[in-house]
């Protein structure tokens, strides 16, 4: 049996499944949202209330898949912006530079005098006695599975240049 109708056309299976190839990612997402929306849903509504560790371990999935994609914004952003500078004419380069250095230096003028008015005035910590700051010291219950899955997630950081310098960790 041949691929062709009569008429010309393609099968009605065949278009179809052209459709679905070409639009696979939108219907994922599609069934993801609603299949996300009827599990928290499902989950809110049940008779035990949830602890905080198992709070965390159901948001863990979405922290990862939010840490991947605010890793991604930084790289995106620099090269788009690069390419876009690079395309331009060298006078106009020069403008739009000379115009981001100006407004650099404004706001930071700006903030750096509206903190030392504000500090001046409000005077953080003026009113408390340094013996009353200490505090009992708090015990850290970790299991093993919070190590894994903090070591998981330190692999996906949400900022390039943050993750050479820190690390998350459950508390």
């Amino acid at each position: 049996m041949s691929n062709t109708l009569s008429n010309g056309g393609s099968r009605p299976t065949s278009r179809w499944k052209r459709f679905l190839k070409s639009n696979l990612l939108t219907f994922l997402t599609v069934i993801g949202v609603f299949g996300g929306t009827t599990l928290g849903l499902m989950l809110k509504n049940s008779s035990d209330p949830w602890t905080q560790r198992e709070v965390m371990y159901i948001q863990y999935p979405g922290d990862l898949f939010l840490r991947m994609l605010k890793c991604l914004i930084v790289p995106l952003l620099v090269s788009s912006i690069t390419s876009a500078i690079g395309s331009l004419d060298l006078s106009m380069s020069k403008k739009i530079a000379f115009r981001a250095i100006i407004y650099y230096f404004t706001t930071t003028i700006c903030a750096v005098v509206l903190g030392i008015i504000l500090v001046s005035t409000i005077r953080p910590g003026s009113g408390k006695e340094m013996g009353s700051m200490k505090g009992k010291a708090t015990t850290r219950v970790v299991l093993t599975a919070d190590t894994l899955l903090d070591l998981i997630r330190n692999l996906f950081p949400p900022n390039i240049v943050q993750a050479t310098m820190f690390q998350y960790r459950t508390i």
